[in-house]
């Protein structure tokens, strides 16, 4: 009898499990649809998405049957009487079907907003029509579930669900392959090219926020930055997720948003033994994980812009220009007695020297200093029209120093750690106003000096802490991942001074200073013009030139 009961009850689990199994397969292959969706510049084939629900299977799907046995026996024993079900049950299946739908709908919002930044207003059409369909299908199971118990247990709701859910699906993968593809346009006429008098130096500080400029400026701690602010124009920068540097760096040089430079990443992901790679994968469902694992393999690649930017102008135009942009993958170099003496200056600690903590902040000091100088050197032996330097200490060592800046925020830190680090990012802005005060100085009367952040940094929360220390991240306090404000500084003749620039986005930039240059403005650009910025006299003096696209217009080099 005993044995009898326990192969029943053993029974009964592998039906369960046979059943979860299934639906965890069907929540596999709604999580391949999210990543064919954010990979927008992936050709999507059917064995691309049925490869990669197989590959997505063992971990997410394994889960997604994990969540199917647990709710059974939950509702099992709520409902208080053993349920039946069969190897394939279809009552089992439409419940969980339905509301794995729902779990994969929430993931999907999430992702739809943060790498919203991605898809225009064709694939935004699209994919709202992909979740209402889901949406749609995730009801209608629940209904017909609920129906079928409530109406003496008629199969009829199933075979109705059953034979909705086939077409809804097929019309939810179908979006995918609508995405509308990069087209050239019209072969427009050539364009005369125009070489301005004008200059402009462009210094990009990642990281900067006015959350730490205002206090430290109210203190008299940084007076280039007070200059520009009382001399100049400035005002916080808006940027968009994700807060990548490739994503926002190739929408300051074009004026467009991922979805036309298409610059998404510089990684390519690979899962398992597929063939393909991707650029993009999900958020929130921990995926890059899985590389802890060996199982997804993660690849450095350097992508290409599918739209022409302000250099490509420049080089049209025959403006020489210097850009050093790209200091991501500089090693550290080894600094110059220079450095280690400025270094020593700036933070004027000796205790520091022989902290191995603070090395995070002493590398990113030497690369900052290396890559400044690298720049400042190649600026004044080649005398470019435009010159453009982008630094990322700041980033990092806020990324590591922001708890002892803001100790309230994160509790129990010790006094000791707080004396020793609590002035390094106050240091750090310092570093950086001298380097304003260097190009300031140099400033030519017919020069624009822009300063900027593509992004600020805000205090990690709570959830994401303990997420980090599970990971092996523990000293991580800030990040700037949902697109805290930059900031952004002008300065020189024909600004308007002490002006505060409201809502100016990141895309603004590029057609800006086209403007300023005298060249014309894409009406393709996502970006605007921030004529406000300039003086009434230099407004009159200078209309605004637009061109429909410089992207299939040739211009003809000024002699």
């Amino acid at each position: 009898m005993i044995i009898l009961k326990w192969f029943a009850s053993s029974m009964k689990f592998v039906k369960v499990l046979a059943n979860a199994l299934i639906s965890g397969l069907f929540f596999s292959g709604l999580l391949s649809l999210l990543f064919a969706d954010l990979n927008i510049n992936q050709k999507v084939t059917l064995s691309f998405l049925g490869g990669l629900a197989l590959h997505l299977a063992p971990f997410y799907g394994f889960l997604a049957a994990l969540l199917c046995i647990l709710g059974f026996f939950i509702i099992q024993f709520f409902s208080g009487r053993k349920v039946r079900v069969a190897f394939v049950s279809p009552p089992f299946l439409v419940l969980s079907i339905s509301l794995l739908t729902l779990l994969f709908l929430l993931i999907f919002r999430l992702n739809y907003g943060y790498f919203l930044s991605f898809f225009d207003i064709r694939h935004r059409s699209l994919l709202q029509a992909q979740m209402l369909i889901l949406f749609s299908l995730a009801l209608l199971g629940l209904a017909a579930f609920f129906g079928f118990h409530r109406y003496k247990k008629r199969p009829l709701f199933f075979w109705a669900f059953f034979a909705l859910l086939v077409p809804g699906l097929v019309f939810a993968f179908s979006q995918r392959w609508r995405y509308p593809l990069p087209q050239p346009g019209p072969k427009l006429p050539p364009l005369l090219g125009k070489k301005p008098e004008k200059k402009i130096t462009i210094i990009g500080l990642e990281g900067l926020s006015f959350d730490f400029l205002i206090p430290l400026i109210s203190e008299g701690k940084l007076p280039n930055f007070s200059w520009l602010m009382d001399n100049g124009s400035s005002g916080r920068l808006i940027n968009f997720s994700p807060n990548e540097p490739v994503t926002l760096n190739a929408s300051f040089d074009s004026g467009k948003f991922p979805a036309k430079h298409r610059q998404l990443s510089i990684s390519r992901y690979r899962l398992g033994k597929m063939k393909e790679e991707m650029e993009v994968v999900p958020r929130f469902i921990l995926f890059k994980q899985l590389v802890r694992i060996g199982f997804l393999k993660i690849a450095s690649f350097r992508p290409a812009s599918q739209a022409k930017d302000i250099w490509q102008i420049f080089e049209g135009n025959r403006i020489s220009y210097v850009k050093k942009d790209w200091p991501y993958a500089m090693e550290n170099p080894k600094p110059s007695q220079k450095a280690e003496k400025h270094l020593g200056n700036l933070f004027d600690n000796p205790a520091l020297a022989r902290d191995d903590y603070f090395l995070l902040a002493q590398n990113a000091f030497f690369r900052d200093y290396a890559y400044e100088e690298l720049a400042a050197d190649e600026k004044n032996r080649l005398q470019p029209q435009i010159f453009y330097l982008l630094l990322n200490g700041l980033d990092t060592v806020q990324t590591y120093f922001y708890k002892y800046s803001f100790p309230q925020q994160f509790g129990n830190i010790d006094q000791e750690s707080l004396d020793r680090y609590g002035s390094v990012i106050k240091k750090y802005f310092a570093f950086y106003d001298e380097l304003v005060g260097k190009y300031l100085t140099g400033l030519k009367e017919d020069e624009l000096l822009v300063v900027f952040s593509p992004h600020g940094t805000e205090p990690l929360p709570l959830w994401k802490r303990f997420v980090e220390r599970l990971l092996g991240n523990p000293n991580v306090s800030a990040y700037h991942e949902f697109a805290p404000d930059g900031v952004i500084f002008f300065y020189g003749k024909g600004i308007v001074r002490g002006q505060n620039v409201e809502a100016m986005r990141i895309v603004d930039v590029a057609p800006t200073l086209l403007y300023y240059l005298g060249l014309p403005v894409g009406r393709d650009m996502d970006g605007i013009v921030r004529s406000p910025l300039f003086v009434k006299e230099f407004i009159a003096e200078n209309p605004i030139i637009y061109i429909s696209s410089y992207e299939e217009m040739q211009i003809l080099r000024p002699k």
